[in-house]
């Protein structure tokens, strides 16, 4: 997975979490922040590899 790439994923998760949060006003930072870690974990393994 070249860098191009790497940035893409990031922002979806980035945009998956924004509208996670626009759409469901009772989820709570520390969930929100568990919910973006479990998203981007893979992506850093990948890019460490």
């Amino acid at each position: 997975m070249d860098r191009p790439e790497k940035l893409e994923e990031f922002k979806q998760i980035l945009e998956f979490a924004i509208q996670r949060g626009n759409e469901d006003m009772g989820i709570t930072l520390e969930e929100l922040l568990q919910e973006i870690t479990s998203q981007l974990r893979p992506l850093f393994e990948k890019a460490n590899t």
